[in-house]
């Protein structure tokens, strides 16, 4: 039993529910360990911004990981690891790349996924969670769109290793919480061809996997870079140029907090991606994660049990108390069924 909370509004001696990751990966608070008002300072500078805590209200909610934590952990250890290597040898070891790629298709094998933004959130450092968090996106949109599985296989490939030209790129400019000035922008925007530069020469990597890593940046309208190709761009490099940017919007960033999945849809909805990949990615993001906190517009205010791929937006609310009497509630309200009601916005916590 879990929901997810604001920090802001969590209370003191309130139950952890999930360990909480630092960006060395370490871990902040751990499961079962009770909540103190010193930790909420700590968690905000680490861009920490929502926990799950246990209480009674949220008995029976429990949020399903599209990926075991323990699966989730060692892929994590295993491409922090390949990245640290390839600062030094700007060599990838593409054989760990690979099985990584096969251990997402095993763990993702599902259709009718929906990912949950907290699927798609690591509390660590940003380059390398970013690829995972694109490869699991990628991986999803792949075996929506029914595309051929040896190409699948290349193009999340290629999403695994769409950022490691950032490696080269100074953390100050990488981080930097201002505006980039131009003369910056313009060496971000070299990562792709320094990442394909370390992947060109490599036979045992495919040339689908290598245009992933070129062409993220890439649009239909020649708009992007590094190459300003157009409609000729390859499905993989449009898939994973699209994946990049919702889970940019979705992450946290020191300049911003993550936009929820309303504001990141509306977004992409004006850059120049893909229509079809676009609308699959929509199809797939639920807009209120299991555990979190909603208002309906019949003024009950309930947590988030289910959500359905039918209509990510209409989720089972486990219902708590009315917001205007606080009268306390129990029932559950399936919106796929009730379709005169609907959930007016996320809240950080319920007031009992």
């Amino acid at each position: 039993m879990m929901r997810l909370i604001n920090v802001n509004a969590i209370k003191e001696g309130a139950v952890i529910a999930r360990d909480i990751i630092s960006y060395e990966g370490g871990i902040l608070l751990t499961r079962s360990s009770k909540f103190k008002d010193a930790f909420r300072q700590k968690l905000l500078e680490r861009n920490i911004y929502e926990v799950y805590i246990e209480d009674e209200i949220s008995k029976g909610i429990a949020p399903q990981d599209i990926i075991n934590p323990k699966i989730r952990r060692q892929i994590s250890q295993d491409i922090k690891t390949e990245f640290e290597k390839l600062k030094n040898t700007l060599e990838i070891n593409i054989a760990c790349i690979s099985e990584i790629t096969t251990t997402l298709f095993e763990e993702l094998s599902k259709k009718d996924i929906v990912c949950d933004v907290m699927d798609l959130k690591m509390n660590d450092d940003y380059t390398y969670q970013h690829c995972i968090g694109v490869a699991i996106l990628t991986t999803i949109v792949c075996n929506k769109m029914s595309i051929r599985k040896d190409h699948s296989h290349k193009i999340v490939m290629g999403a695994l290793m769409h950022d490691i030209g950032k490696i080269i790129i100074p953390k100050n400019v990488l981080n930097k919480p201002e505006k980039l000035t131009q003369e910056e922008y313009e060496l971000l925007k070299t990562h792709a061809e320094i990442g394909y530069r370390i992947v060109e020469k490599n036979g045992f990597i495919s040339p689908i996997t290598k245009l992933a890593v070129l062409c993220h940046h890439e649009r239909e309208d020649s708009s992007g870079y590094p190459l300003g190709k157009g409609e000729e761009l390859h499905i993989g490099a449009k898939i994973v140029g699209a994946c990049d940017v919702f889970h940019a919007l979705m992450s946290n960033r020191p300049y911003r907090q993550a936009l929820s999945v309303k504001e990141v849809i509306a977004i992409a909805q004006m850059e120049k991606i893909n229509v079809p990949i676009r609308q699959t990615i929509e199809s797939i993001l639920a807009f209120y994660p299991v555990g979190c906190n909603v208002l309906l517009s019949n003024g009950d205010m309930g947590i988030v049990e289910k959500n359905f791929a039918q209509d990510v937006t209409r989720p089972l609310v486990k219902v708590i108390c009315n917001m205007h009497t606080h009268k306390r509630k129990e029932y559950k309200l399936n919106l796929q069924q009730q379709l005169n009601i609907h959930v007016i916005e996320k809240i950080s916590d319920i007031p009992l």
